[in-house]
């Protein structure tokens, strides 16, 4: 009998070090995971900063499409945030400047933890955002869990103002905040539905839908998988998104039509076009 009380002690033993130590290799994969994910830079260009007076002195019929190219590879904007700025006069062209300074700024990145192998990567400031379309949409992969970016992304329901809709953790409810969240994270990108999908109009009533309808929803990461993606019970930020679009316009902006929506699935959207790009690669964007 003790033979028997012992053995079943030493079995007892051998199995709670075995999940003990299954817990500790798991936890120090994830660790190690999360290390390399926060490595990340914010990207920079490494070829020559060039005036860019010539170029803006010009009428937006004049620019040629090699100029639009520079004016890309200069600052980040696509074609759609020059017209944007050039919009705005004079205003806008120092814009232009503003922007292209901070594109090739280097930017000190800051790692953020907030929960247990969960980060968001920031650099010093806010840099400088293009001006905001009610309706845009932007993306950063800042956030990662261990190894895997899962990134964050927003809607913007106020332009002017620079409010974005975002569902952003565990215990917070979907709120509006500044766009400055993103300006000062890491990288991210202004995107917006091209007009052959949505016009103005529609975009409006994706906003007016979002205000109505998805400010003060519960977050669950797994929206989509651990609940009906069709419903709104609970969400996370790049379904909140996906949400706004499908129910209000009838538009699906998830990129590979997945359970599970993420920022990524966004911006690689055949819907979904590029205003500006900020510490991702200009040419291999988010892939």
């Amino acid at each position: 009998m003790k033979r028997k009380k012992l053995s079943k002690k030493i079995i007892f033993a051998i199995v709670c070090a075995a999940v003990i130590g299954s817990i500790l290799i798991a936890a120090c994969g994830l660790q190690i995971a999360f290390v390399v994910a926060d490595k990340i830079e914010c990207w920079r260009p490494s070829y020559a900063q060039v005036e860019l007076d010539e170029i803006l002195a010009k009428d937006l019929a004049d620019i040629t499409e090699e100029e639009y190219q520079t004016l890309y590879e200069q600052t980040g904007l696509t074609e759609i945030g020059i017209r944007r700025a050039y919009g705005r006069g004079t205003a806008g062209k120092t814009l232009i400047k503003t922007i292209q300074r901070n594109y090739f700024e280097e930017h000190a990145v800051k790692n953020d933890l907030f929960a247990p192998f969960v980060c968001t990567d920031y650099i010093e400031k806010a840099v400088t955002g293009i001006y905001l379309e009610d309706g845009d949409i932007i993306v950063t992969s800042s956030t990662h869990i261990s190894g895997v970016r899962i990134g964050h992304s927003g809607l913007v329901v106020n332009g002017t103002m620079k409010n974005v809709l975002q569902a952003n953790a565990y215990g917070a409810e979907s709120r509006i905040e500044s766009a400055d969240d993103f300006f000062k994270r890491v990288n991210f990108m202004v995107l917006k539905v091209k007009d052959s999908s949505a016009d103005a109009e529609t975009k409006k009533a994706v906003v007016d839908y979002a205000m109505e309808n998805l400010v003060g929803l519960p977050y669950e990461g797994l929206a989509g998988l651990l609940t009906n993606k069709n419903k709104i019970n609970k969400t996370q930020c790049a379904h909140l998104v996906w949400y706004a679009y499908k129910q209000a316009a009838g538009i699906d902006i998830d990129g590979d039509g997945g359970l599970l929506v993420t920022p990524k699935d966004i911006a690689s959207s055949k819907h979904i076009e590029v205003v500006q790009v900020f510490g991702f690669d200009p040419v291999k964007l988010w892939k």
